[in-house]
């Protein structure tokens, strides 16, 4: 029995609430380690060092109280000699993006792009030689009068350098281009119920009569929406060629991005007229992309032999289309008398660093040669709408030209074979 009541008072001791009470009124007490010495130093002349409060054996107080007697709060100073760790501060990009394709002799990429698109003894030529920014406040201020004037005083000069252009021998489609490329900013290309989608953009680039607007959905006006949506991803194309300049991208460079948009915007302009099956992936353009150290003479060699196979190609359908029609009248069947179109005019689309050249292709030429026909550079900050407005314009010409030569192409279930990638 005693053996009993011992074992009952040791165990009701441990769990009795009295005993819990005077467990919790004891100290609250834990093992803090020990932090190391360190030492932290400021920049500038005659400033002291900032060193910890901690010494060996010692605990340092982190409690808000402690903390809080600790502030020392200090104006900064003008020269800005006070310390401050740049890891804490957010990333600012500069202020404009620096030209690293640049020389010591101050020749550009365009310079050099340029000549090398124009090795004959004409002159060069650049429908975006003439591209200014202007004020949004001034341009507001302009009176409409004023804005017309303008608009036929540079209609006036594109004419006359469209019969200087011919002279030199270039195709009417290329001078076509020249020109759509030349006055975008002075004549309209949008539907006007696009308005209020880009409130952005100048009210002259919308006109309500919708075969005036040049940038529109080709089949059904119910595709506005990603006719738009197409438009807004190619305004984005400036912004996303100079962050991979400036985050040095190892993959994602910036000529990857505006070919990758080029051919994005191609894709859905095919799809949107019906074209997407044509045969072959029968396309206008070629397109060539390298890096900036890539000599211009390589990459004009490239796009040469690209574009010499895609003309017979073109040679290839028309062939074939019209041998389909002679075939056709020995059957009895009736087909168009329309005569066979000759090899249209092809281009060339070059990406190197933030650069994007069209170049024009004369198929019927004794020895072809490239011409440029504009040069713009994604890295000039304020231009992204213009040039993306310009890729644009050459996408829509070059669709619109291949729905005129969809009846005189062979039907798509006809061949066989791999489509090139490129296109």
């Amino acid at each position: 029995m005693a053996f009993l009541r011992n074992m009952t008072d040791r165990f009701w001791s441990y769990v009795s609430p009295r005993k819990t009470q005077q467990r919790r009124e004891k100290d609250f007490k834990f093992a803090v380690p020990s932090l190391p010495r360190h030492t932290m130093k400021r920049s500038g002349s005659g400033k002291s060092e900032l060193r910890s409060e901690v010494s060996e054996g010692s605990v340092r107080g982190m409690t808000p109280e402690t903390i809080v007697r600790r502030w020392a709060l200090q104006t900064p100073s003008q020269d800005g000699s006070e310390y401050v760790d740049g890891a804490q501060l957010p990333p600012s990009p500069p202020a404009s993006l620096e030209r690293p394709y640049t020389d010591f002799e101050g020749e550009t990429l365009i310079d050099g792009l340029a000549e090398g698109m124009n090795t004959f003894s004409e002159e060069g030529w650049d429908a975006n030689e003439e591209t200014i920014l202007v004020d949004e406040a001034r341009y507001m201020d302009e009176h409409h009068e004023h804005k017309e004037l303008e608009a036929e005083i540079e209609r006036a000069r594109r004419d006359a350098q469209g019969q200087e252009l011919r002279v030199a021998g270039w195709t009417e489609d290329a001078i076509f281009l020249f020109q759509k490329l030349g006055l975008r900013g002075f004549e309209p290309l949008f539907p006007y119920s696009w308005i209020d989608d880009f409130p952005v953009l100048p009210t002259n680039l919308f006109t309500r009569k919708l075969e005036l607007a040049f940038i529109k959905p080709e089949l059904d006006s119910e595709s506005d929406f990603h006719a738009q949506k197409a438009l807004t991803e190619l305004f984005e194309l400036g912004g996303r060629t100079r962050d991979a300049v400036l985050h040095n991208a190892p993959i994602r460079t910036a000529e990857h991005h505006i070919r990758q948009a080029v051919l994005k915007y191609n894709k859905w302009a095919l799809r949107d007229a019906g074209l997407d099956d044509i045969w072959r992936n029968l396309s206008l353009f070629e397109t060539v992309s390298c890096h900036k150290e890539v000599s211009p003479e390589v990459m004009q060699a490239r796009m040469l032999r690209k574009l010499n196979k895609l003309a017979d190609l073109w040679r290839d359908a028309l062939r074939k289309r019209e041998m389909e029609n002679n075939q056709s009248t020995k059957h009895g069947k009736s087909r168009a008398d329309e005569p066979t179109p000759e090899v249209p005019t092809l281009y060339g689309v070059f990406t190197s660093h933030t650069l994007l050249a069209f170049t024009s292709y004369d198929t019927h030429a004794v020895k072809p040669v490239l011409r440029s026909v504009a040069i713009f550079d994604f890295g000039q900050e304020g231009y992204d709408v213009w040039n993306s407005l310009a890729v644009a314009i050459f996408i829509i010409h070059c669709r619109n030209r291949l729905l005129d030569l969809q009846d005189f192409l062979p039907t798509p279930s006809q061949t066989s074979g791999d489509s090139d990638p490129d296109i």
